[in-house]
């Protein structure tokens, strides 16, 4: 942008000199010089004045634009996510509880449990122990005087880890048949079948209510990393 003024500038400059200098070449082809009788009679031509000549001397310069005044740039406000901006009390005193009771380092190895848990069936089993491990830690955590934009994902992911919790609990396989693979899972659930025929319609239900609250969580857990991000809590930490 600036550039272009610079380039609207001289082309100004240029077309005021242009015709400046077309009245000058008029001015000097009607003002003659003037003619004084000397004492002797003859003729005696006078020379041109310096204050009234012709040609470049007439010609007053084009003033210059005074250039415009620069507005001073307004200083930009802090926002609570700079890195520069200590986060408040309250942010500190989570962020401490959180450390101190091994909730995010339980996070972290829920997230690595997630990846392989189609490979190792007992995997399965070590993350049920740790979702109750997180639900029971999560409601001892502090979270009154926080933002709200920290505050409220943080208290969502809290309330749909406990419904998720309560919903494992009152899974219609008992765990020690789930992780015993498909030669323990087979049998058992022939013969429960045997027993109930509704028994696979209430698995059905369970494992879509299974599939929503899934979804939440994930939901919730992806608020609550970008709310952690945007108050400096590493999440990531081991």
């Amino acid at each position: 942008m600036k550039k272009q003024l610079i380039i609207l500038s001289a082309l100004c400059f240029s077309l005021a000199f242009l015709h400046s200098c077309g009245k000058k070449e008029d001015a000097s082809a009607q003002d003659p010089p003037g003619k004084k009788e000397s004492p002797s009679g003859r003729p005696k031509f006078s020379t041109p004045s310096k204050e009234t000549g012709s040609g470049q001397a007439a010609v007053k310069p084009v003033p210059e634009k005074a250039p415009a005044p620069v507005e001073p740039e307004t200083p930009k406000e802090a926002t609570d996510n700079e890195p520069n901006t200590p986060p408040p009390p309250a942010v500190v005193a989570f962020t401490t509880e959180l450390e101190e009771k091994g909730i995010l380092k339980l996070l972290k190895r829920m997230e690595n449990q997630e990846e392989g848990r189609g490979q190792n069936p007992l995997a399965m089993l070590d993350m049920f122990r740790d979702l109750n491990d997180l639900n029971d830690k999560l409601k001892t955590v502090k979270m009154e005087g926080l933002p709200a934009d920290l505050k409220e994902p943080a208290e969502q992911f809290r309330d749909v880890t406990a419904d998720m919790t309560i919903h494992l609990e009152e899974m219609p396989i008992p765990l020690d048949i789930l992780t015993g693979g498909q030669e323990a899972v087979g049998p058992w659930f022939a013969e429960k079948i045997a027993e109930d025929p509704l028994f696979l319609q209430s698995m059905q239900d369970w494992g879509q209510t299974m599939g929503e609250l899934g979804g939440e969580m994930e939901e919730a857990g992806t608020d609550m990393e970008k709310a952690f991000a945007k108050y400096g809590i590493d999440s990531s930490a081991e």
